[in-house]
């Protein structure tokens, strides 16, 4: 099921407070989100089966849980690269799905390195450059397939929406900020 700009609006607003004060003391806003995120780790299963599942359609990749308590989303990334410790790698694609709504994206992110210390971070969005495509297909398709949830287009990810996403205030915030994470490229 699709919802409009509109019904995600409404998402954000209802889990999301409308100001920097409101935001100091969780007021109703954030007691619904954090009581909203208790709830979606409360049966983590379909999720570590469908990790299990990333790992054998790429078993050259190392694949990680990025879900954290400052997220309002389920995160798996994908990395080019397997062993311990892990070589310097190029790039990563990373799928949230939403626990605010039914959607998903999925994005890519590239590193630079200073020897072995990731240095900088660039994040890429649809069309994603290069061998990140293909895997980004893949995880889009099994997350649409496994949880029912719709891929949301970035023209509407980019939709402003005015609320405070942690650090993130309006008219900086988005759509994607208040549905996914403010902050897509801090990954493990």
């Amino acid at each position: 099921m699709s919802l409009s700009t509109e019904q995600l609006l409404a998402i954000a607003k209802h889990y999301w407070p409308a100001s920097v004060s409101d935001a100091d003391q969780p007021g109703p806003e954030l007691t619904r989100l954090f009581k909203r995120f208790d709830e979606a780790l409360q049966d983590l299963g379909p999720w570590r089966g469908f990790l299990g599942h990333l790992r054998t359609l790429f078993p050259d990749f190392s694949i990680g849980d990025g879900t954290g308590p400052t997220r309002c989303s389920f995160r798996c990334i994908a990395y080019p690269a397997k062993d311990s410790p892990m070589p310097p790698i190029p790039w990563a694609v990373v799928g949230c799905m939403s626990i605010l709504a039914p959607v998903f994206t999925v994005y890519g992110i590239t590193f630079d390195y200073e020897g072995r210390k990731r240095r900088a971070f660039q994040l890429h969005l649809t069309p994603l450059p290069g061998p990140m495509e293909e895997t980004a297909r893949i995880v889009a398709r099994e997350l649409e397939s496994r949880f029912h949830v719709s891929e949301l287009p970035r023209e509407v990810a980019a939709t402003p929406v005015p609320v405070v996403v942690e650090w993130t205030q309006p008219p900086r915030t988005t759509l994607f900020d208040a549905l996914f994470d403010s902050d897509p490229t801090n990954i493990p």
